[in-house]
């Protein structure tokens, strides 16, 4: 019998909106940034070269591999070699091609964690337990056991492990021994442009992945593995498995963006204008929204916090009204009721995001009046 997989509900509520709806849902970058000239430039150079559309090595192209590992040596302060980088088809497939090589039993994961994950963890049948702190990763640990941290601007919640916290976790992990996959995807939107060196560069048996999707494009689908290169060679199979090797033409366009072009310079781009949005919901939240409690986050692509009622049919209402959202709920490895929740607000107008969230204040007075009657 077919084993029956559930899909992910952040995918299930970007197909379900529709041109007149206001999403505050997905992880969408917003598209009216993309470097779309100096990718076109970098597109045509590239289709000059036949082998743009030939086989290619399953590890990735040198040159591109190389310009990953001059990030982790010049930004994150990790050394790095391109032997020790794998490009994946995305971020997302790196989950599915360490799991399949190295867990063998269960994986524990931040509460609440990202969504993606979980999906990846669980469609392998591994046992997903969760951890709040890093005393409770003490008690629990096992050699065997695998753990997942989203270090910077975690997804959901946006929140980061600071420095003295890194340090811990890494003494934990290297008392224990599991493996470690850190997920940076959101690392390099600091809103002031900090870097913090990952939990990875202190811990050797580790996964530190990322991804051109937030930086760059996401239709492009390129992200990349940084292990030490005994650990590259493990998962090779795995990535072979699954794909062969991840599309040459899209990692060519990227390597030739990056021989061109400075990436850094557009992230800043993107950093600035992700900032003025996040400042423009947050001062939307508190005008017509006061009761919703939140952190203001200091880089990444979402707000998260807490109503006073369960967000899961408020979410569920919020779609009838044509406004998405995501309810904590889904989130959580156990899938426990919640009264937080997630805004994206990086792929939103400032009008968008003023009306969407005029409207959820109002459906949760119409909540209140129905409460009361």
């Amino acid at each position: 019998m077919a084993r029956k997989i559930q899909r992910s509900y952040i995918r299930e509520i970007l197909d379900a909106i529709n041109e007149e709806t206001i999403s505050f849902a997905g992880g969408l970058p917003n598209e009216k940034l993309f470097p779309m000239e100096q990718l076109k430039q970098a597109s045509n150079k590239v289709l000059k070269n036949s082998l743009s559309m030939q086989y290619s090595k399953s590890q990735g192209l040198d040159g591109l591999r190389e310009h990953i590992a001059k990030i982790y040596n010049e930004k994150f302060n990790f050394p790095t070699t391109k032997d020790e980088i794998l490009i994946t088809t995305g971020s997302q497939q790196a989950f599915d091609i360490i799991a399949k090589t190295f867990i063998e039993d269960e994986i524990f994961v931040q509460t609440p964690t990202y969504i993606g994950a979980l999906s990846a963890f669980k469609v392998l049948d591994l046992k997903v337990k969760g951890f709040n702190n890093h005393s409770c990763l003490n008690r629990e640990l096992k050699k065997s056991s695998a753990v997942y941290i989203m270090s910077d601007f975690q997804n959901p919640t946006s929140e980061s492990i600071d420095e003295v916290n890194r340090e811990i976790i890494a003494h934990v992990l290297e008392k224990n021994g599991p493996i470690l996959i850190e997920d940076g995807a959101y690392s390099l939107l600091d809103f002031e442009g900090e870097i913090k060196k990952p939990i990875s560069a202190m811990y050797e048996n580790s996964f530190h992945l990322g991804s051109f999707s937030k930086i760059v494009a996401p239709g492009l689908r390129v992200g990349w593995i940084r292990a030490k290169k005994e650990l590259i060679s493990q998962i090779l199979s795995s990535k072979e498995a699954l794909d062969l090797h991840t599309p040459t033409f899209n990692q060519m366009i990227l390597n030739e963006y990056l021989n061109q072009f400075n990436v850094f310079e557009h992230i800043k781009i993107v950093r600035d204008d992700y900032k003025s949005k996040m400042e423009f919901m947050a001062k939307c939240f508190n005008k017509y929204i006061p009761s919703f409690q939140f952190e203001v986050p200091k880089g990444g692509m979402f707000i998260y916090g807490k109503f006073e009622q369960d967000t899961f049919e408020l979410a569920k209402k919020a779609i009838e009204n044509n406004i998405a959202f995501v309810p904590a709920k889904v989130f959580f490895h156990d899938n426990q009721d919640s009264c937080e929740a997630r805004f994206n607000f990086t792929n939103s107008t400032f009008e968008q995001i003023e009306r969407g969230v005029k409207k959820i204040a109002e459906l949760l007075e119409e909540y209140k009046i129905k409460e009361a009657g």
